[in-house]
């Protein structure tokens, strides 16, 4: 469950502060974060349209914490989406600098 819920914090994150740089409102909201992570997609800020990723994660994140249920990413599955945020995380970093 820790991982889950902070590859969503640092996935969302990322977007927001992308997303404010390019006056793309997220409204504090979980899915206007990932329809902000489509638009960057779309407009070629970001290689990878991760806003699947984002509802998935928000939803798995949810289901642990408010139904005791157990995330359903494996060991593999972390790594790839993992790996796919940190690409996000990279380029909210060196759009801030």
């Amino acid at each position: 469950m820790p991982a889950i819920m902070f590859l969503h914090l640092a996935a969302e994150a990322a977007v927001v502060s992308l997303a404010e740089q390019e006056g793309i409102d997220t409204k504090k909201r979980h899915d206007r974060k990932a329809d902000a992570a489509h638009e960057l997609f779309r407009r070629g800020i970001l290689a990878d349209d991760l806003s699947e990723s984002l509802r998935s994660l928000n939803q798995s994140r949810k289901d642990a914490t408010y139904e005791g249920e157990d995330p359903d990413f494996n060991e593999e599955e972390l790594d790839a989406l993992s790996a796919r945020i940190e690409t996000i995380v990279t380029a909210a970093e060196e759009a801030a600098t």
